[in-house]
């Protein structure tokens, strides 16, 4: 069975499995339907839930030296490597100060290597004037824009996220971000 809550606008705010036949919660029945169970949590520098091991097919000490480039952290290196640093933009949403790593994101991902080649993805917060300069930076050393859209409303400054991928080798793309981002005044 399922319970959902909602809010005064309607929107979901949770829910959880229960069977009421027997008065027992059954949401642990439900752990391998969804990518992410208590064992796949992001981890920081100093507490790497991977421990070392291959996690999909890239490795904990790989994640690491990705992280390293962007002068980042790693979010998540299970099953895909995740590397993250904030923007330092000051941004309010509906009023409120935001850090939040949703709103301030310079985020890669890294999966699915073969033959020395990763499935690279990339995604950051970007101001409507850093746009045309980032993009064109990206541009020059081959790699694909593919999205600038919003994701929040009444935000300040407006806050605008761009996509951008390729496959090729893991470190260059993640050198190739940074450097354009840096070119073009992100950081």
């Amino acid at each position: 069975m399922e319970r959902r809550e909602f809010d005064d606008f309607g929107n979901q705010m949770s829910f959880r499995f229960s069977n009421r036949r027997n008065g027992k919660d059954d949401h642990h029945l439900f752990e391998g339907e969804f990518e992410s169970s208590d064992n796949h949590r992001g981890a920081r520098r100093g507490d790497r839930h991977s421990r070392g091991r291959e996690v999909g097919d890239i490795s904990t000490s790989m994640c690491e030296k990705l992280a390293d480039i962007i002068g980042g952290d790693i979010l998540t290196t299970d099953p895909v490597c995740v590397v993250s640093r904030l923007r330092n933009i000051k941004a309010t949403i509906l009023g409120r100060r935001t850090r939040s790593p949703l709103a301030l994101p310079f985020a890669l991902s890294f999966e699915n290597k073969r033959n020395g080649k990763t499935l690279n993805l990339g995604e950051t917060v970007i101001l409507q004037k850093e746009i045309n300069p980032f993009l064109s930076e990206l541009r020059k050393r081959g790699i694909i824009v593919t999205a600038v859209h919003n994701h929040w409303l009444f935000e300040d400054p407006r806050l605008m996220y761009m996509h951008w991928e390729n496959i090729g080798d893991p470190f260059r793309f993640a050198e190739d971000s940074i450097e354009a981002a840096k070119d073009a005044g992100l950081f």
